[in-house]
Parts: structure tokens; sequence; C-alpha cells
């Protein structure tokens, strides 16, 4: 039986707990994973969490739930400055490792990873979740076939409003050290699809916007915001499609919008992630009574 670790127990790391322990109904023919070791930044908190969320202990050192022996693969969801030296530390104990998107707030760090995980020969998986939704898969497959011919544009956005409220407090992604903003801790996930769809990025030119210059702090004052919740990017892929990016963390009414158009020289293919069970197919091979 698979024994689990978590670090972190914010939103995301809730989100792995009820992911471990909905492992026995989704998958009936895998063991069900023991839920062993929870860490969080003091021993109260972490306590707490582990008997929320089905975990045997908690700690308030990381690093215990690193070095239980009963541990043999950790979840890790804490803020993103925190990834690198958890996760190398986690890989280097010769533990499996769940890492939580963006992988670090730098590229040397994230290499560092990278070699770490290679070096360790265990599993090392980021929460790159949307490129297994199963339109997404057939699109693909599609793409395979050159359905709609040679695609020669991509355009993808990525909206979100959870930090569209001007009045809501300053918040750890707020801050640098957590990396560029919307660029890096949430345009990850539109940049796994056209990755997986399409290949590596090869040229990019970008313009990252702040809609709001300070936040309310919770001890009183205001502080001032030191990332970018807006960015726009115009790309070219190494496979020579042209592409746009364009990425909002401040969108008043948008849930998790992935909105996706890939244009060929054949037809085209429209996707908007807030209408996950389907997807638009326009093709020139139709009957002009039934394109589209």
């Amino acid at each position: 039986m698979v024994g689990v670790g978590l670090i972190g127990t914010g939103f995301m790391g809730k989100c792995h707990a009820i992911a471990w322990n909905a492992v026995g109904t989704v998958f009936p023919d895998v063991e069900k994973a023991r839920l062993v070791h929870l860490g969080e930044v003091n021993d109260e908190l972490a306590k707490r969490k582990a008997a929320e969320f089905g975990f045997t202990r908690g700690s308030g050192d990381w690093r215990a739930v690193v070095n239980d022996p009963e541990v043999d693969v950790v979840s890790l969801t804490t803020p993103n400055q925190f990834h690198p030296e958890m996760a190398i530390a986690i890989l280097d104990a010769g533990k499996h490792l769940w890492c939580e998107k963006p992988m670090a707030p730098s590229f040397a760090e994230a290499e560092a990873m990278a070699k770490a995980a290679t070096k360790s020969g265990k599993a090392a998986v980021l929460g790159y979740n949307y490129i297994q939704n199963p339109a997404i898969r057939h699109i693909g497959a599609l793409l395979e076939e050159k359905i709609i011919g040679d695609v020669n544009l991509v355009r993808i956005e990525m909206d979100e409003d959870f930090m569209a409220d001007p009045e809501a407090l300053f918040f750890w992604k707020h801050e640098a050290a957590s990396g560029y903003g919307a660029l890096d801790d949430f345009a990850v996930h539109p940049l796994s699809l056209i990755k997986v769809l399409f290949g590596r990025v090869a040229r990019v030119m970008c313009d990252m916007a702040k809609p709001y210059a300070d936040r309310r702090v919770a001890s009183g004052g205001r502080r001032a915001v030191e990332t970018y919740d807006i960015a726009s990017v115009l790309m070219h892929l190494e496979n020579g499609v042209a592409g746009t990016l364009l990425v909002n963390r401040s969108a008043w009414g948008r849930k998790g919008r992935i909105a996706l158009q890939i244009f060929g020289s054949k037809g085209s293919i429209l996707y908007d992630q807030e209408r996950m069970n389907e997807f638009q197919l326009y093709l020139t091979a139709d009957r002009p009574t039934e394109q589209g």
C-alpha cells in the first residue's frame, strides 16, 4: 500500500487530499493509498488539517514528512517559491513527487529540480491536469490526422476572477518571490496544452500589466503589488506555427476559462473549457451547407 505525504494544506493541498482519498473509488482495481503524514507551518495547524484530511499524523516541520520511512510519495502544494528546496529534498530522500504547478519561480531552479528528478530515478509529476481532458485528447488525435490541414495559427486565452476584486487582501501570489504573476503561476496551463498539441515555443514577445497597483493588508494600510495579473504574449513555435497567449487573473465572471482556437489550411477547431465537454470543428471538406 502506497504511503502518502502532503506538504501544504491550502486550496491545492485540499484538492490533493481529496484526490488521494478518492483513488480507491475512482480506480477500484488499484490498492487504496494510505495517508500517512501531513506537513504545515506549525504543529497545531498540521494536526488539525491531518484530522480533517484523513492523515495519520501531522508535523509543523516539512522535513519530518520527507524523512518519514512510511511515506513513499509526497504531494507538494506549498507556495511557488518553496517548491525547489522541498522538491529536491523529497527526491533526494528517495520519494516519488507530485509537485503543483508552476515548477519554480526561476529557470535555474527548475533545471535543478529536473536534474534531481533524473538522478533519483523516481516518478516526478507536475500538476498540468488540463492536458488529460478528453476533449483535448480528441483534438490532439484530430491534429495528428491533419484533419484541418497544416496549422498556421494558435490563439489561446486563460481567464479567472480570483484576483478581480480591487479591495481583496494582499496575497502571497502578489509577492515577487512567487514569480512574475499570471505569466508563470497561471499561464503554465495553456502553455502545457500548446506543448502537448503542437510542441515547444521558440520565440516570444511579452507585455505584462498590473490592473491594481496596491492591495489592502489585514493589519491596515496597503502594500504595493509586485506581480502582474495580466500578460499578452506573441509566440512562434519551433514547428513554425504562429501563436498568441492572453491571460488574466482579474477577469470578472471567468471561472477557469481556457479558450483555444486552432486555424489550419483545411479548417479550424474552437474549444472553451467553460464548456469542457464539447468543441467546434469546421472542415472545408464538408458540404457548404454543413460546414461548421
